[in-house]
Parts: C-alpha cells; sequence; structure tokens
C-alpha cells in the first residue's frame, strides 16, 4: 500500500507507511481497501488524531477544522445564527437554546464519572459548516451526513437502538475526540454517544434537563 499523509497541515502534515499505524488501524486499512471503502475513521501515527480516508482515491481529510482560520472567523450575532438554523429547517429545544445564550451556559461536562469531559459546542460551533465524507451540513446536524454513509456502506441495516433515519434527525450537542455527544429526537431529552469509527451507539444517564441544572 502506498504512504499516507496527515490532513491535519497546520501542525503535523507528516508522509507515514501503513505499517506505522497501530495493528487495529493497519488491519481496518487493509479491509476496507480490498472492499474498496470510501469511508472510514483511521488515526494518524504522528499526532495520535483521527481522520476520514477514503481508499478508492486514497485520500485524507481532516475531522477539525484549522484553529488558526478559525480564530480569524467573524462571530455572528443571535440573530444571524437564528437566520442560518431556520433555513436549514433546524430547531433547538428552546430551553436549551436559552441556556446556550445565557451566562449559565459551560462547555465542560462529565458524562462518564472518571473519563475525560466532554465539550459542549457553543451556538456559533452548532452554526459552523462540517463537510462528513463528501456531505455539507451544519454541525448540530452532522449525524445526517454519518447515517448517510453508513447507508451506503451497510445498506438500509439499523443499529440495535436508532434507526438510521432516527439518528439523522438527532441533534449534535458536543464532543470528546472524535465521540459525538447527541440529543435524542424522539424524546428530546436523553443524551448518547455515536462513535464514527465503527458506527457504535452508547446510552449516558446524562439529559439535557440536567445539563441546563449544573451549578
Amino acid at each position: 500500500m502506498n504512504e499516507l499523509t496527515c490532513p491535519y497541515t497546520w501542525d503535523c502534515g507528516q508522509k507515514f507507511k501503513p505499517q506505522e499505524m497501530s495493528k487495529y488501524d493497519y488491519d481496518f486499512l487493509q479491509s476496507a481497501t480490498e472492499k474498496k471503502m470510501t469511508f472510514m475513521f483511521i488515526h494518524c501515527p504522528k499526532c495520535s488524531r483521527n481522520f476520514q480516508f477514503d481508499t478508492v482515491e486514497w485520500k485524507a481529510e481532516s475531522c477539525f477544522d484549522d484553529p488558526a482560520k478559525k480564530a480569524v472567523k467573524e462571530t455572528k450575532s443571535t440573530k444571524e445564527l437564528l437566520t442560518i438554523l431556520e433555513k436549514s429547517k433546524i430547531e433547538i429545544p428552546s430551553l436549551y437554546f436559552d441556556y446556550l445564550t445565557s451566562s449559565k451556559f459551560k462547555p465542560a461536562v462529565t458524562i462518564f464519572k472518571g473519563q475525560d469531559k466532554f465539550h459542549l459546542y457553543n451556538l456559533e460551533e452548532l452554526c459552523e459548516t462540517a463537510n462528513i465524507d463528501g456531505t455539507s451540513c451544519l454541525r448540530i446536524s452532522e449525524l445526517k451526513g454519518y447515517a448517510k454513509s453508513l447507508e451506503e456502506i451497510f445498506g438500509e441495516e439499523n443499529t440495535e437502538v436508532f434507526s438510521l433515519a432516527e439518528l439523522s434527525n438527532c441533534l449534535t450537542l458536543g464532543y470528546e475526540n472524535e465521540a459525538v455527544l447527541f440529543l435524542d429526537d424522539r424524546d428530546k431529552n436523553s443524551l448518547w454517544i455515536f462513535y464514527p469509527d465503527g458506527g457504535d451507539i452508547e446510552p449516558t444517564k446524562m439529559t439535557l434537563d440536567k445539563i441546563m441544572k449544573r451549578k
């Protein structure tokens, strides 16, 4: 197999051989290449971050924006952000919207005791554009992109607790590393974790109500 290049050019961007990756990623890449998969996640052995990879075009794509470019973005007003959400037909639960735009908003939240905290996106971050395997969407609705990719790989097969249609309607609220914290669209309160590398879904004991009531 040919060399790969880390897509995080601003602080890594190094070339590496497939054999330099972890055994899990190397075996996964071999299998994906044989199946001609166009969507998968593997980790750069140099900087340890995960990235999307297309084995057909042999092309890597970053999952995160260049922080330097992000820093120079103009801040949008709440009204402008609301317009963005309305155009995309996305509705954030009103109480959580009020929390996001209040002084009580706290981005760091413990989801699992003893583990790293998750980062909650603020309103502007939720309205940023994300690219999920070629699908452009707002960060808050990135699960639509993941659901679409899972369907292309596995067909219309459902996950254990969500159909792909149900998953695509759920709203992203935050993240920890590559794990996505999302709101169950069915009850508008329970929170779950989606793992892009494999498409696994894990329940949590945290709810939207508990997040907003934290002191």
